[in-house]
């Protein structure tokens, strides 16, 4: 009997995040690609064996279990398990925030921001859209989700920050594009892991120093990884046919030669600058259709400066300006609606953060939002209904985006 009151009790208390799984589960079983996209697959069947370089770490675990060959099954096995884990790591946060705010009415705020970035194109679910699937944007969101919840499991302020650390160079070690995606997180992890430090007296602040040397030790692997680092092969065509001796999954030439055998100019002027006034065009109508959302982020970052004490307003300021790191993903890569889903994830998730911190300024915020939702729930209703029916990102793109800018042509041509 007491067994069953102990199991009954556990899943009252983690109700949310098993709603929250659940939710996210059938979404993915709805929806799942029947195998990973080509143009990524190869490295899951790459290690370090073939050097020190970024995006190995992901192919080198699979090694240990399949030393010999990597059969294209195995690999999608790996990434479903992958994206469960992924799942379940994102409910236990969405949940244990909402748990903490229970009861009061920056938890309706926060339900709203968690229910319409679930809503929106750059929910989990944009990472396994059939461009996306196999990406290693899933691992960066592990390693980001993983330290968020040694956050919170852990009071210690030294051990925050060196897992915080640990974690952060572990994603680079998957991609080196982690420091354009989802370094804001680890920056809000740091930031309030030094606020929250107790004040030690006649003495330097010790925490704050380990966090700028951790930041600085992730901005300089971030630089070997993306100007230095190297493979141990001289062609492609080397390259492949090891590869192809490894797996039977698909092996992309062409993604290949970009990252390991072409200039850095030749690089970037077959690819970036292919057809940029179509990602511009495309971006800026993305913008228009995300509009909600960007209403939604302004007023809750103007409601927590402006609640903000006049000593930590810098703080907030800097966590704002953050979210600037994504820029040069925009300007060096083309996968701009891979981008857009690490930048609305994280815009949530750094609040989720925050509010799970019990942060002053931030529940001011919510509260806000809460009372607005109160005055104006047909405005809230219509944010949902106008972001749920819009499609995840793909890799380039919102699909809805193309669709939407022909339209309004077609219409312009109709009327003059």
């Amino acid at each position: 009997m007491t067994m069953t009151k102990k199991v009954k009790q556990s899943l009252y208390t983690f109700r949310r995040e098993a709603f929250l799984f659940l939710l996210l589960f059938f979404t993915l079983l709805r929806q799942l690609p029947a195998e990973l996209h080509g143009w990524n697959s190869a490295w899951y069947a790459m290690d370090y064996s073939l050097g020190f370089d970024s995006r190995l770490l992901v192919g080198s675990v699979l090694r240990l279990f399949y030393p010999g060959f990597l059969p294209a099954e195995a690999a999608y096995h790996f990434v479903f398990l992958s994206l469960l884990l992924l799942l379940f790591l994102l409910s236990l946060v969405l949940g244990y925030a909402l748990r903490r705010l229970e009861g009061q009415n920056a938890e309706k705020g926060l339900l709203l921001v968690i229910a319409l970035y679930l809503l929106s194109p750059g929910s989990p679910s944009y990472l396994w859209t059939s461009e996306n699937m196999g990406r290693f944007d899933m691992y960066l969101l592990i390693a980001s989700l993983a330290a968020i919840i040694c956050c919170i499991l852990f009071r210690s302020v030294w051990l925050q920050l060196i897992l915080i650390t640990v974690f952060g160079l572990a994603a680079l070690s998957i991609h080196q594009a982690f420091m354009f995606l989802f370094f804001p997180l680890f920056f809000t992890l740091y930031l309030k892991a030094v606020m929250e430090a107790p004040p030690e007296k006649g003495k330097k602040p010790l925490p704050a120093i380990f966090a700028a040397a951790g930041m600085g030790g992730m901005a300089a692997a971030f630089l070997y990884f993306q100007l230095f680092s190297h493979i141990r092969i001289s062609s492609c065509g080397e390259l492949v046919s090891l590869l192809a001796s490894r797996t039977n999954l698909p092996v992309n030439d062409v993604a290949l030669n970009y990252e390991y055998f072409s200039s850095t100019t030749q690089s970037f002027t077959e690819l970036v600058l292919n057809q940029p006034g179509e990602r511009i065009r495309y971006g800026l109508v993305a913008l228009l259709l995300l509009s909600p959302l960007a209403v939604l982020y302004g007023f809750l970052w103007m409601r927590i400066l402006k609640a903000a004490e006049r000593k930590y307003k810098p703080a907030y300021a800097l966590l704002l300006l953050s979210h600037l790191c994504i820029v040069p993903a925009f300007l060096m890569a083309i996968d701009w609606g891979r981008w857009f889903g690490a930048f609305l994830t994280m815009q949530a998730l750094q609040l989720v953060i925050l509010a799970a911190k019990k942060d002053v300024p931030v529940l001011s915020a919510l509260s806000s939002l809460a009372d607005v939702f109160r005055r104006h729930p047909y405005m809230f209703f219509l944010a949902a209904v106008w972001t749920g029916s819009l499609h995840k990102f793909q890799a380039t793109l919102l699909p809805d985006a193309p669709t939407f800018f022909y339209s309004l042509y077609e219409l312009y041509r109709l009327i003059f």
